[in-house]
């Protein structure tokens, strides 16, 4: 961590200590997993009683800036506000990108006895997950390659051929991840994060940007082959139009509709 980043983190933590309704501050983001740049802001998960969180999520304000602590040129402290259920459900069953946001985080100021120990257990990779993912996510590539990518050529549609591309790239990159054991950090993190894997279609990020950047029937054909052919769960195409539905047209009737679904 470069000095003014610590320093910066000292002077949040200085400042939020003395309320006795933060109970934690812990660091996270690129100064937690040594990738900052100077440049890079100070990210924390700031913990806080049940009832201050429950203050903050009514005025919505579950993620602020703070750029009075700042030491140097343009920094802040970017701060996302969590209470000990939120952690203690993170390490129980935490979606890949929440596991991932504590990778090599350090507790830098906590009331709460243990937290060092209950923060370390959540940025590890779902293992209970990793077969079910990887026969998902090569599905989608199969609908999206077979038939979406067709009915976007034949219907001469620059959405549904946008979206087919930008989906392929992204499930191809989420089984890259799976077959590692490789948490999936954020559409932001994902190519870097296929980057990092020992294992992976040679490559993957000049093909992914090809397709994206021209995308096509024929296009998103040659793609996924090049996907398939590194990894094949060997659905034939009505098991993966199966799954399909089952993940994307009817997960609502066991869990609430997602934000792209409401």
């Amino acid at each position: 961590m470069y000095a003014h980043h610590r320093q910066t983190l000292e002077r949040l933590v200085d400042k939020l200590a003395p309320d006795p309704a933060n109970l934690a501050v812990i660091t996270s983001g690129s100064i937690a997993q040594g990738t900052a740049k100077e440049t890079s802001d100070v990210d924390v998960h700031l913990v806080v009683t049940d009832e201050a969180y429950a203050e903050y999520e009514r005025n919505q304000m579950l993620s602020y800036v703070d750029r009075e602590v700042s030491t140097y040129e343009g920094g802040y402290a970017d701060i996302k506000v969590v209470n000990l259920q939120f952690l203690e459900l993170a390490a129980q069953r935490g979606n890949e990108p929440t596991r991932y946001a504590f990778g090599g985080s350090e507790v830098v100021f906590s009331r709460i006895p243990e937290l060092t120990e209950l923060v370390a257990r959540i940025p590890v990779y779902p293992e209970e997950n990793r077969e079910r993912n990887l026969r998902d996510f090569c599905a989608q590539i199969h609908l999206f390659a077979f038939y979406f990518a067709k009915e976007a050529a034949r219907r001469d549609d620059p959405y549904l051929t946008a979206h087919t591309a930008s989906n392929l790239v992204f499930f191809s990159g989420r089984m890259i991840l799976a077959y590692n054991r490789l948490l999936f950090p954020s559409h932001k993190g994902l190519l870097d994060a296929v980057d990092a894997a020992g294992a992976k279609p040679k490559n993957f990020r000049k093909l992914a940007a090809e397709l994206l950047r021209s995308p096509g029937a024929e296009q998103s054909l040659r793609f996924a082959a090049r996907m398939l052919a590194f990894y094949n769960h060997g659905l034939t195409f009505e098991q993966a139009l199966g799954i399909y539905v089952q993940n994307n047209e009817r997960s609502w009737m066991e869990q609430a509709p997602s934000l792209y679904d409401r």
